[in-house]
């Protein structure tokens, strides 16, 4: 009986140390020297997909799922659904890597933040556990985590991009109160025609997206702007979300209301 209960007890361990569905913050370097610190991010709107590997064959092909499943929101979201890809202990290089990723076709790494994780920093035990690969799909300023599979389960394209999708929704819905914390307003709101964005920072891209988290119309700014207008007036009254971008890739949303 002892046996049998405390088999029960390490089971119900296991079982809820795979259910979390909170993230743990980090704050690390990439292999290109940026540091990254994942509730900043998480807090501007962006969706986090994040593989650890070892690398070994067995991680080939469900990162190249997570890759792919990224990819599928290039376009309808461009820049919000980013793939970070880390060793699981911190011991492989970040050329070993990259080469890696290269030889066994999983992706392009421009499209992707790789970490060598030295010092095992991004400590995948702070996120339910240990399997290759483990990969979780993160997003909103509740750090949710929307997807947490590891081993052969992780290799799931579907659940992947509900997840992503899940992701986007908590993100567009909870990231708005970002911008008093930021420094920006985007005035006037409601709005007839035309809103302007204040900020500190030069803006870099302002973003126009639907209620959905759909891309209506995307504005650059090379070398940056202060305080650009940006014409709604063609557009149907309603919700919509706008995504700010500054010159240090700092993203906010703020949801306005065009009467």
């Amino acid at each position: 009986m002892k046996k049998l209960i405390t088999s029960v007890a390490m089971l119900l361990a296991v079982s809820a140390a795979n259910a979390q569905t909170t993230a743990t913050n980090w704050t690390a370097n990439d292999c290109n020297g940026l540091s990254h610190t994942l509730f900043n991010e998480l807090d501007s709107g962006k969706v986090i997909v994040f593989a650890w590997v070892m690398p070994c064959g067995t991680c080939i092909n469900p990162s190249k799922t997570a890759y792919n499943a990224v990819q599928g929101f290039a376009t309808s979201h461009p820049g919000r659904v980013r793939f970070y890809m880390a060793d699981d202990l911190g011991d492989a290089s970040c050329s070993t890597l990259s080469s890696w990723v290269t030889s066994n076709s999983i992706g392009l790494t421009t499209n992707m933040k790789i970490f060598d994780n030295a010092g095992n920093v991004i400590d995948e035990n702070d996120f339910g556990g240990t399997g290759m690969p483990h990969i979780i799909v993160m997003g909103g300023t509740s750090h949710t985590i929307f997807f947490n599979k590891k081993n052969s389960a992780s290799n799931d394209g579907p659940g992947i991009t509900a997840a992503i999708n899940s992701a986007i929704t908590a993100a567009t819905a909870s990231v708005p109160n970002a911008a008093q914390n930021a420094g920006i307003t985007v005035s006037p709101n409601p709005l007839s025609d035309r809103f302007t964005v204040s900020a500190d920072k030069a803006i870099a891209k302002i973003t126009v997206l639907s209620a959905d988290g759909k891309v209506i119309a995307a504005h650059n700014f090379p070398g940056g702007r202060m305080n650009p207008s940006i014409d709604m007036s063609e557009l149907a009254s309603g919700v919509y979300f706008i995504r700010v971008t500054d010159r240090d890739d700092l993203s906010i949303v703020e949801k306005v209301v065009k009467q």
